[in-house]
């Protein structure tokens, strides 16, 4: 059994433009400098708030996690922070943690 305890960039493939972000209870690394294409899931910056979408390209829009179809005019204010290149997941949770 090989045991490997290597910097992040040796894992997996990322830019030093790359980020670790953790927001709504989802943890994702995101490369701040990857243009997004149709259908990438996507951190965007709406005024100082921060929320996961996905983009689509044409028609030019954003969808939010919670459904919320963002277009038109709507998209003068948001700024894309970076695109999702992987998610961080949990493979178990501890639900009995030591007191």
């Amino acid at each position: 059994m090989t045991f490997l305890l290597q910097p992040l960039q040796h894992i997996l493939s990322t830019r030093e433009t790359s980020s670790i972000v953790e927001l709504n209870g989802r943890r994702c690394i995101i490369d701040k400098q990857r243009y997004p294409v149709n259908g990438d899931t996507v951190l965007i910056d709406m005024s100082g708030m921060y929320e996961w979408a996905m983009i689509m390209i044409h028609p030019r829009r954003l969808i939010t996690d919670d459904g919320a179809f963002l277009m038109d005019d709507l998209l003068e204010d948001i700024a894309v922070v970076g695109v999702v290149t992987h998610e961080i997941t949990t493979m178990h949770e501890d639900d009995r943690p030591t007191i």
